[in-house]
């Protein structure tokens, strides 16, 4: 596990990915305000058996950073992925995404099917319909342009503390998240992000093969447990897994994610 830093171009744009573990490869994106190191801890018990390849995705922590809306389209994010896949020297792999990544990771499936051996959703959030929280995504942006970055995060953690009764951990995982990013670039994404409706028919995503794993949870209208629903009744082959709550994915650096996809990917191996 020797944790080794590449930089991918890709759309004019720098990449930054990490490498972990050894065995065959899965690639990681992460959600809207995320970035690698976030992703990495939460499918980090993967690397004793697999190759697990996390990376920035554009606009984010260590990559490019972009304050133009239009570079934050969904089908060029999903290009993304091919080309971290492509600069790793990898053919086929595992794919996950949370979130934001989810949308890119799909629509990367959707149109390099033959380079998917196996289909990872953690909290899938866009899809036919705009997503419920447009109007939050977009409060948090105006309260970053406001008040700066550091600013909103002091009291974005006192609104989680005092309405929503997180614990410190999790307010402190959203911290560390949040605060990887230049200011600019986080307000272009919240704020055009938001809109993304990436399919004109759910229908689309019937036409996948893979085996396919869906991690959700209720009570948390950015992620609709709804929308996990409707995707496995048009994929019989998929898994639904739910989990608590949100904070499942910050608690413990989010293991119990990877420990949802290792049984998942070893009951795979075993029927092979």
């Amino acid at each position: 596990m020797d944790g080794s830093i590449l930089r991918v171009q890709s759309d004019g744009l720098e990449l930054v990915a990490e490498s972990i573990g050894s065995g065959p490869p899965i690639i990681a994106a992460h959600g809207l305000s995320g970035n690698r190191t976030i992703t990495q801890r939460q499918i980090f018990s993967l690397a004793e058996r697999y190759q697990i390849i996390v990376y920035d995705q554009r606009g984010h922590h260590d990559s490019t950073p972009i304050t133009n809306p239009s570079l934050y389209n969904p089908d060029r994010m999903a290009e993304d992925m091919r080309a971290v896949m492509d600069a790793y020297g990898i053919e086929k792999a595992i794919v996950q995404g949370e979130s934001m990544g989810a949308a890119t990771t799909l629509l990367f499936t959707l149109k390099y099917p033959h380079r998917v051996s196996a289909l990872l959703l953690t909290g899938p959030a866009f899809s036919d319909v705009p997503n419920p929280e447009i109007p939050s995504l977009h409060m948090m942006a105006m309260e970053i342009q406001q008040y700066g970055l550091e600013e909103y995060l002091r009291l974005s953690a006192q609104r989680m503390r005092d309405n929503w009764g997180a614990s410190e951990e999790v307010i402190e995982a959203v911290r560390e998240m949040q605060s990887s990013h230049q200011e600019q670039s986080l307000i272009t994404a919240l704020d055009t992000v938001k809109d993304w409706v990436i399919f004109d028919d759910l229908a689309e995503i019937a036409q996948l093969t893979m085996p396919i794993c869906i991690i959700a949870w209720p009570a948390d209208p950015l992620h609709p447990i709804e929308l996990a629903h409707r995707m496995t009744a048009y994929l019989p082959q998929a898994k639904l897994e739910t989990v608590p709550s949100v904070a499942s994915v910050f608690l413990n650096g989010g293991a119990l994610l990877g420990e949802i996809y290792a049984r998942f990917l070893g009951e795979l191996a075993s029927y092979r």
